[in-house]
């Protein structure tokens, strides 16, 4: 009896999940029903005694490096079907699209009916194993292209007498340099051969390898074979095993005037973090070997790449990661917790002045990191009893123990950032601080929890508020239900520590008036505690005994009760403490403003802000904008020009994951292996290998192209995994 797996609807990526485990949990046979263009079905999968059956058409890239498996397509099929297939067999009961057995090195597919263009392309043995691909019906143009190895097939079962293999000129088998391709019943005119395609006799040994393939055939679609196998078969095979030969140099006279170079660029998980996080340079060292490096590498971007990088961060730059296409992302997380470090970052300057810094958040901290690694005296002015901000006061210790803060502030503070803490700024405090430091950055958040302006809401207690109890130990009871308002990632600290103080899942109910902004893996794990997540609900009211009322999207009336009412849905920084000047310099809603949006400095002052004092973001971003601060800072004080950095994507700049092979979750492979290195050289030499004429040379990690030889025929550029290479025009 088959194990069903309804895939209506499934993402084909959690379809695939699906199978797998299922094939881990013993189940041989597994039916995928409602099946609709996923992709990537039974990729790489090596069971031998497996077989899925899909009901449904299945998208492109199925059976993708098959390692032993059987796939029964009880119907059409796309393209790409058997893309580097190893071993196993697919079998398809209707028609297929182009490119199948495309780079197929072993295993066998058939195909019941007509199939479309360019099948067996780059087709190639592989040692003892030969491909096979049987064909029941037509096929397109470009039949055998480039092939190298195997064996193809095509049955004609209607009898067609043209057009059977298409009808364009110097198509068939054109390229071709091994294997052979077998076509029943038809007339091939000699003008539809391609290049290095040739007609060869029949011989008894190869009826004696075609018949039981045939029969095979036969029996898997319920045909009489007897019929087929009397017909007459033509036969192409190569001329030789160069096609091209005379292309190459010296032979080849043709120069298309474009050259090779070798360009680094900006990867896209580079552009997706908010930080500019190189991950593809800082694999590369590691990829070398050179730990230390890789270190120095990340010291250059953030001081939290163990708290922020490893635990809090939503990993953009996994959204970007062009391995995601392939199977999935790089894991960042996993890499920041790896390669922890306690060497203290070294300076890099030895500039005088001093800065004043009020609040020892990210922000502060991060712009006191960078002034200090540029040999700034600076000193920082925190008025809670610890460092850390909102890292601290706020953030759950399951998403960030303690522990790991800890790391990275004490990093911090051994580069000589001086700091006193428990010392709150009020207007006289702050004219001390201005009148002794060169610079002053205001850093000290957006502490303050915001209502919306819903009747009743006062008896509600701001979510930032309560976190802050929760992580001092002094957070009162919540009661058997609780309610909250908001569902963003301080949402999920304040979900999380209701749990741990014994709310039960099924009690907790989250009210937002939007899908949930908070980071979805952390959304799901709280789902599948029974918290209920409903959106969009709009709260028109809060009774004085704690019931919310609200309506659904329909204009439908809600009614929940609760015993606790926690509302997360914005804060604003308290800025009592500033001169009159200064207060005027924030916005409607509280928050500073700088002269300029890729500014730091208040207008007219030697004061900077940083962080969610000038508009809330995440803990990265804050990161991000504190470095740009720092570095406006030490301008401003040496009388330079200061350049704004913006971290944008590369344009033209073709990725390509597909030259590579798909792996699942439990490949024991490290992840500088899986990385792609997009815009980043890791010297590999494929490069060098695959120029035709030997016009590449290396030399360290510099790159040497003899123009004398070069064709600019972008073998090399093809044959570069990262896309380093492009081709430009000879100056």
């Amino acid at each position: 009896m088959s194990y069903v797996i309804d895939a209506k609807e499934l993402y084909y990526k959690d379809l695939n999940r699906k199978i797998r485990v299922a094939l881990k949990e013993g189940h041989k046979n597994i039916l995928l029903r409602n099946v609709l263009g996923q992709r990537y079905i039974g990729t790489g999968i090596a069971d031998a005694g497996a077989v899925i059956e899909i009901e449904g058409i299945p998208g492109e890239d199925l059976g993708f490096a098959l390692e032993g498996s059987k796939i029964v397509v009880k119907g059409h099929a796309q393209n790409s079907i058997g893309n580097t297939m190893d071993s196993g067999k697919i079998a398809v009961h209707g028609l297929a699209g182009d490119a199948l057995a495309y780079g197929m090195r072993g295993g066998k597919i058939f195909v019941r009916d007509d199939v479309g263009y360019r099948v067996g392309i780059h087709m190639k043995s592989y040692k003892e194993k030969v491909p096979t691909l049987v064909i029941g019906g037509t096929t397109g143009d470009f039949l055998g292209e480039y092939m190298a190895g195997g064996t193809i097939i095509v049955l004609n079962k209607h009898n067609i007498n043209s057009g059977v293999v298409g009808k364009a000129s110097n198509t068939l088998a054109t390229g071709i340099h091994g294997g052979e391709i077998f076509i029943f019943g038809s007339q091939i005119e000699d003008y539809q051969l391609g290049i290095g395609a040739a007609f060869s006799e029949i011989s008894k040994e190869d009826m004696e390898r075609i018949i039981p393939l045939v029969e095979e055939f036969c029996d898997e679609f319920s045909f009489e074979p007897e019929s087929l196998l009397k017909r007459n078969i033509i036969k192409i095979t190569p001329i030789g095993n160069r096609p091209f030969s005379s292309f190459y140099f010296p032979a080849y006279p043709v120069n298309t005037g474009l050259q090779p170079v070798h360009k680094e660029r900006k990867s896209p998980c580079e552009s997706s973090c908010p930080v500019g996080i190189p991950t593809g340079r800082f694999l590369k060292y590691i990829r070398n070997n050179d730990t230390k490096k890789a270190i120095e590498l990340l010291d250059e971007y953030t001081p939290f790449r163990n708290s922020c990088c490893g635990h809090i961060c939503p990993h953009l730059c996994m959204d970007g990661c062009t391995r995601g296409y392939l199977d999935f992302p790089i894991q960042s997380s996993k890499l920041a917790k790896t390669y922890k470090s306690n060497a203290v970052s070294g300076t890099i300057g030895k500039f005088k002045g001093s800065i004043g810094i009020i609040g020892g958040g990210p922000a502060g901290l991060t712009t006191a990191y960078f002034l200090a690694r540029l040999g700034y005296k600076v000193k920082i002015y925190e008025g809670d009893e610890k460092l850390g901000g909102k890292m601290f006061q706020v953030i759950s210790r399951q998403r960030l123990p303690l522990e790991e803060l800890e790391h990275d502030l004490k990093r911090i503070l051994e580069m000589g950032v001086e700091v006193e803490v428990n010392s709150p700024v009020d207007a006289k405090k702050f004219q001390e601080i201005a009148d002794k430091h060169d610079s002053v950055v205001i850093a000290v958040g957006a502490h303050k929890g915001m209502f919306p302006p819903i009747q009743g809401i006062e008896v509600a207690t701001p979510g930032i508020d309560f976190l802050k109890d929760y992580n001092r130990g002094k957070a009162p009871k919540l009661g058997e239900k609780v309610i909250v308002l908001g569902a963003g990632d301080a949402a999920i600290d304040g979900l999380e520590a209701a749990i741990e103080m014994g709310v039960q899942g099924e009690n907790l109910t989250v009210l937002d008036i939007k899908t949930p902004s908070g980071n979805k893996e952390e959304i799901n794990k709280l789902r599948g505690k029974g918290i209920n997540f409903k959106y969009p609900v709009f709260v028109e009211e809060i009774t004085q005994e704690g019931s919310v009322v609200a309506k659904d999207q329909m204009g439908n009336i809600l009614n929940y009760t609760a015993n606790s009412i926690l509302v997360f849905t914005s804060e604003v920084p308290v800025l009592d403490f500033l001169p009159k000047d200064l207060k005027e310099q924030t916005d409607t809603r509280g928050f500073m403003k700088p002269v300029s949006e890729k500014r730091s400095r208040i207008e007219n002052s030697k004061i900077y802000c940083v962080g969610d004092v000038s508009g809330l973001k995440i803990v990265a971003e804050n990161i991000s904008y504190a470095k740009k601060c720092a570095h406006e800072i030490h301008a401003d004080l040496q009388g330079i020009e200061y350049q704004y950095s913006i971290n944008i994507k590369s344009n033209n700049f073709p990725l390509e994951p597909y030259k590579c092979s798909p792996l699942d979750h439990n490949s024991a492979i490290e992840e500088h292996e899986r990385c792609l290195h997009c815009g980043v050289c890791i010297q590999c030499d494929e490069c060098v290998e695959a120029c035709p004429r030997g016009a590449i040379i290396r030399e360290d990690q510099t790159f040497h192209v003899d123009l004398q030889k070069c064709g600019g025929c972008g073998t090399c550029a093809a044959a570069c995994k990262g896309s380093v290479i492009q081709m430009i025009e000879r100056g």
